[in-house]
Parts: structure tokens; C-alpha cells; sequence
């Protein structure tokens, strides 16, 4: 039996873990929020832009978007659906800052929107610390959700802490993205639907969809499995509540898109299983222990849960954490140019595959192989020290 206030002790130290690690980052990053966007000035017009960041000679990263939507949100999202030209893809606007994809990035509003919240609405000042801040907080809450689940699955609480072994959680800090945020919603919603609170997952799956829509596959392994049930016992409102995360997606993308410019982000990414990692590692041949470092740990826990997987003779196939494991497992083969872009993308779009099946060896066996924990750590730790060199 847990002793659940002793147990959650867990949570607080992986979220000062956090903090800590952060706090040294930043340090080394010259005591610079800001630096955690890597806005590229490519992408600004220096007689609009008038912001105190920090600002990059190269590409940046995706952080920058997040950056200039929490900036004037409103403003970005009706430029959005009503663009004023052809070009509105490259229009800089208010902020000073381009959006190169304004209708996929404008879907995931839920992250720049809540940072503008937190600068106090607009007017605060300090939107560089409070985007940091949120993502500290998502990975709190994401290792708090980790931790409930130990519980309900009778396994060992301080497994909870795995995420801070994932170097995708320390790329998506150290890079403004909204990842965190929308793996803690689904994560929550995973939790509510297991519980068979449905309102909650409803409002819940919203936020995760609107935050990172790639988050789908932990919703949708949830909602399908305990959709079978209640479509069996005809329950038709819990049907719809279970449907209406994907259904607010579907009508926020068609509303942003519906006369703007795109450039079909996910058909163009569709390809064979594995020809991404093929073309990945070719362009990154400069930098192949990186992509070990990233692919290595996320394959060892994935074999390990598709070996656990086999074990049971597949059945548990039906249960909400073996479909999102596996949802996430194909979407990872598929969508391949998605996510082998280059290391980065590729770790960061690994989380929910990561999360997924940490949360399946805890389920069907209560806990992840201790190889796999110090290769994940071990990895994660040189990420976090050549980060800081690299400053």
C-alpha cells in the first residue's frame, strides 16, 4: 500500500530538479530569459521590432513563433483567418516578428495564449520569464499525472521522475516550445478518462488538442478504448463528450484555414515506416553521436514495451495505455519527414511515445529496466552539459 503524501514527495523534488537545472542554464545563458527563444533575425523587421530578446544570426527555432503569438495573440489569430494578401505568410506585423506557417502555428495557441495571460495580459513586460515558467510548470504537471497514474497502477512512485530522463523534455525548455503544456493536458485527460470523468477529459483534451495537436494519439487511445464500452451500453453523451476534443480541433483548424494560405503540413510529411530515420541520419552525419543520443534511449524503452507487450500474448491490446502506446508507435513510422527533420525535432517529437510506453511497463509490470533509466539519463545528462557549452 502507497503511502500517497510520502509518495508525492517525488513530485515536488523532480519539479526543484527542474528549477535547479533551469536556473543553471539560464545562468550560463547570461541571465537571459530571453535566450530560451532563439528568435532568428531572419524573421524580424527591425524598424517594428522593439522588444528587449535576444536575437540569433541563423535559423532559430520554432520557440520564436510561440514568442511573437503571446505577444498580440488576438491580433495574430484574426490576421490569420482574414489574411490582407497572398504574401500574409511572411507579414510581420505588430510584434516586428515574421510567422513562417501562420495557420499551423496559430493552432497551437494554447501555449503563447496562456503565456500572455501570465504577462499580465499583454502588459507585463516579462513574457520571456513567463514562457519558461510554464513549461517548468508543465513538466511538473506532467511528472505529477506520472505520479498518480504509479498509483493507480500499484507501481513504484519514483517513476514518475522518468521524464527528466528524456532529452526531448530539456530540448523543448531550452527552445520555448509548447510541447510540455500539451503532453501534461493529455496526460490529465488520459487520467480523467481512465477515471471515467468525461466532462473533465472533455475540457481537459480541448486544451491539450488547441496546445499541440500531436498530443492526439494519447487522447485518442483513451477515448477510443472507453468509447467501445459506451458505445456497447449505447451512452451516447459520453460518446460525444469523448469526441468533442477531436471535434473543437477540427473546427479551430477550419476556422483559421478556411482562406488562408497553407502548406498542407501533414500530407506533405507522409512517407514509408522508417524512411525518415534513414534520410535523418545522412543529413546529420556531422553529428551522428547526437542522433544516437536521441534515438537510442527512445528505441530501448519502446522494444522493452512492445517485449512486455508480447509477453501478455497482447491481452491488454483493448486498455487506454496499450492503445496510446501503440497509436503513438505508429504514428512515429508513418509521419516519418515529420519528425526526422533534424535531432531536435526528432527528440521532441518522440515525448509522447516516450511517455506512453514508460506508462505501459508501469502498468503491466510496475516499473522500466534499470538499463534503460541510466541509457535515458545517461544520454539526457550529456544533452544538458553540451547545451551549456554551447552557449
Amino acid at each position: 500500500m502507497h503511502n500517497r503524501e510520502k509518495s508525492s514527495c517525488w513530485v515536488f523534488a523532480g519539479l526543484w530538479v527542474t528549477i535547479l537545472l533551469t536556473a543553471v542554464y539560464w545562468h550560463f545563458a547570461g541571465r537571459d530569459f530571453s535566450a530560451f527563444i532563439l528568435l532568428s533575425d531572419n524573421n524580424i523587421e527591425q524598424v517594428a521590432f522593439n522588444e528587449e530578446v535576444k536575437v540569433y544570426p541563423h535559423d532559430g527555432y520554432d520557440g520564436q513563433f510561440f514568442y511573437a503569438l503571446a505577444l498580440h495573440p488576438f491580433e495574430r489569430i484574426t490576421a490569420t483567418f482574414n489574411p490582407p494578401s497572398e504574401n500574409s505568410l511572411d507579414r510581420p506585423f505588430a510584434s516586428g516578428i515574421r510567422i513562417d506557417n501562420p495557420v499551423l502555428r496559430t493552432k497551437r495557441i494554447g501555449y503563447p495564449l496562456l503565456a500572455w495571460a501570465a504577462n499580465g495580459f499583454g502588459q507585463g513586460g516579462y513574457l520571456p520569464f513567463a514562457l519558461v515558467l510554464i513549461n517548468i510548470l508543465g513538466i511538473g504537471l506532467a511528472i505529477g499525472i506520472c505520479f498518480l497514474l504509479t498509483m493507480l497502477f500499484k507501481a513504484p512512485s519514483y517513476y514518475c521522475l522518468m521524464p527528466l530522463a528524456f532529452i526531448g523534455t530539456w530540448i523543448c525548455l531550452f527552445r520555448d516550445l509548447s510541447d510540455h503544456l500539451g503532453v501534461a493536458f493529455g496526460l490529465l485527460s488520459l487520467y480523467f478518462v481512465v477515471k471515467k470523468r468525461f466532462w473533465a477529459f472533455a475540457l481537459m483534451g480541448t486544451a491539450a488538442m488547441l496546445t499541440k495537436e500531436t498530443v492526439i494519439f494519447i487522447l485518442l487511445g483513451g477515448a477510443f478504448s472507453i468509447g467501445l464500452s459506451a458505445l456497447r451500453q449505447k451512452q451516447y453523451e459520453r460518446i460525444m463528450l469523448l469526441s468533442f476534443p477531436f471535434l473543437a480541433y477540427l473546427g479551430w483548424s477550419t476556422f483559421l484555414g478556411w482562406h488562408t494560405p497553407s502548406d498542407g503540413t501533414l500530407l506533405k510529411h507522409f512517407d514509408w515506416p522508417f524512411a525518415g530515420i534513414a534520410q535523418g541520419y545522412i543529413k546529420a552525419l556531422p553529428l551522428p553521436l547526437f542522433w544516437l543520443g536521441t534515438f537510442v534511449p527512445i528505441a530501448l524503452i519502446s522494444l522493452e514495451g512492445l517485449l512486455e507487450l508480447w509477453k501478455t500474448r497482447l491481452r491488454s491490446l483493448f486498455q487506454p495505455v496499450t492503445l496510446i502506446f501503440l497509436f503513438n508507435l505508429v504514428f512515429v513510422l508513418l509521419l516519418s519527414k515529420a519528425i526526422y527533420e533534424d535531432p531536435f525535432s526528432f527528440a521532441r517529437n518522440m515525448l509522447p511515445l516516450q511517455y506512453a510506453a514508460m506508462l505501459l511497463l508501469i502498468q503491466q509490470k510496475q516499473g522500466v529496466s534499470w538499463f534503460t533509466i541510466v541509457v535515458s539519463a545517461g544520454t539526457a545528462t550529456l544533452f544538458y552539459f553540451a547545451s551549456i557549452l554551447n552557449l
